[in-house]
Parts: C-alpha cells; structure tokens; sequence
C-alpha cells in the first residue's frame, strides 16, 4: 500500500534527499517545509509514495544516514489519489515493507508486562484445557497469546540483516514461553489442590497425547500453519485474530511441559517440549524461506532502518 514518509533532518540532508527522490518512480508528492523541525534542527520534508517507491525512498534514507541524523516516520495514508500516478496506485497490493513488520513485531513482542501476563494467562488456560480435555479452552489460549511473532523476529532479523531483532527476538522467545510454563504450571497446581485425589492421568487424555506425540499429519499441518504466519505479518493482518496458531502445536505443547513439571511428570514434560521444538524450528526455518522469496523477487533494499 501507499505510505507516507516524514522525515526530519538538517537542511543540507534534505536538499540531497529531494535532490535523489527526483528520479524514483513513484514518488506521488513531495512537501517541505523549511526550519519547521526543532528537534533535530532542520527541515521536515513529506512524501507520499507506492510501495516500490517508499522501498526505493529508504534505500536513498539508508544511503544518507537519514536514521542516525535525523528521525524518519512512516504512515499509510487511508486513501491517496493522483491522476498522474492513479494507475499505479490502483495496482498496490497489502504487502508491506521490512521496517513495517520489525515495527509491528517490535510493539507485540516486546518484554512487558503486557506481552508476559498474556502468555502467563495463556498457559494456565491451555493447562485447564488440557486437564479436563476441553478443546475449546485449549483454542482460546491459542487465540489469546502472542506467541508466534517471537519466534518471527529471528528469521526476519537474519533475513533483512537487521541484526538487532535476532538477541531481542530470543529474549522475547524466552521470557514469554518461560511464562507461559509457569501459567501452566501455576493452574496445575491449583487444579491439583481443588481437587485432591482427582488428578486425572495427563498421558491419556486425548488433547495431551495430541499435542505431546509427533506424527506426520500434526507436523505436515503444523508446516502449513509456519508459512502461513509470515504470509500473513507481511500483509500487516494479525497473526492472533485469524487463527494461525490453531494450527501449531506451540501454545498447548510447551503447557504440557509446565503441567508435566508440575505433576513430577519428567517424562510428559520431555514429550512436550520435543513438540513444542519441532513446531518452533518448523516457524522458523518456514518463515525464513518465506522471507528470502519475498527479498529476491518482491523487496529490493537489504538493509531495514533498524
């Protein structure tokens, strides 16, 4: 889609900015306004663009030391018209760009409080699920956790060469299935408690041994599902509200493991992590091809503004 590019900087770092976006097709409009930044000093230049050309304007960004002299900010204007590039813009299509997927798996993944308590809550309810073999609840957890967007900064990162979304994209990985466990090992042992003497046998019932076993439909599924997340983050939809992760084993496999180490369970936790491991490495090896397709034939800068 069309975006909008605002981008503050010194009066010098303009003119030259100006100066190259003259020859990107593309380029719907172009607006300065002179000494109107304080913070940096300087000029605000805006420009709307096509995609191909906003890809094309942040390699010139790039090229410029834009980021590191001044600020850059995007926006996709709710409509944009133009006679002279009507046609264009009529053939834009909802793929976005590197920056806008790091930003949009940057807000949702980031270690906070938010990001932790969803996982958390999503694995006490994955564990209550699974506990009293209840297919629904186990779903909602699903819907409910951020769980696939960790796991996609890391092919993203090595993919774009934005390094920095590779260490923050493990810590985030890390802290939100850590908490996710615990969620899951906290609701165990309530469950436990409140019903002294009616721990049913985890191994057998039916969504454990679904969601704790490999076999090839669950993984084949499983792989659909991991190219179908960076298919659908590249068209800035989210992953949780069209149901991604009802197709990965990675919410319900990694409670088995919190509910197995809370039932002293060592050999159901193994199970479920194996799982669990499968279906991570299948989101990322997936969407790392993923992305490689889309730089070689749709995005044409190597380098994101991160």
């Amino acid at each position: 889609m069309p975006r909008s590019i605002e981008i503050s900087a010194a009066a010098d770092v303009i003119d030259r900015i100006v100066e190259q976006a003259g020859g990107v097709s593309g380029v719907v409009s172009l607006s300065r306004q002179k000494g109107a930044s304080l913070t940096p000093p300087g000029d605000v230049l805006t420009v709307h663009a096509t995609d191909d050309a906003t890809r094309a304007m942040l390699g010139i960004l790039t090229d410029l030391d834009v980021p590191r002299k001044g600020t850059v900010s995007l926006s996709e204007p709710t409509s944009l018209l133009s006679v002279e590039y009507q046609k264009l813009i009529d053939k834009e299509s909802n793929e976005t760009i590197w920056d806008d997927m790091a930003f949009l798996l940057r807000r949702d993944t980031n270690v906070s409080f938010n990001y932790l308590m969803l996982m958390a809550l999503a694995g006490a309810i994955t564990a209550a699920g699974l506990w009293s073999d209840t297919l629904h609840l186990i779903i909602g957890s699903m819907i409910i956790a951020p769980a696939f967007e960790p796991l996609l900064r890391l092919p993203l990162g090595l993919i774009t060469r934005a390094k920095e979304l590779i260490p923050s994209g493990l810590v985030s990985m890390t802290t939100g299935y850590l908490a996710l466990a615990l969620g899951a090992v906290f609701a165990t042992t309530v469950l436990n408690l409140w019903e002294p003497g009616a721990k049913p046998a985890l191994a057998e019932q039916r969504w454990v041994g679904y969601w704790s076993s490999l076999s090839f439909a669950g993984v084949l599924i499983s792989a659909f599902g991991a190219i179908a997340g960076p298919v659908i983050v590249s068209a800035q939809r989210s992953v949780m509200t069209v149901g991604v992760m009802i197709t990965l084993a990675l919410i319900p496999s990694m409670g088995i493991v919190g509910m197995g180490l809370a039932t002293g369970d060592l050999g159901l936790a193994g199970q479920g992590f194996i799982r669990w491991l499968v279906d991570a490495l299948l989101v990322t090896v997936m969407s790392a091809a993923v992305f490689g397709l889309k730089k070689r034939f749709l995005h044409h800068r190597l380098h994101a503004l991160s």
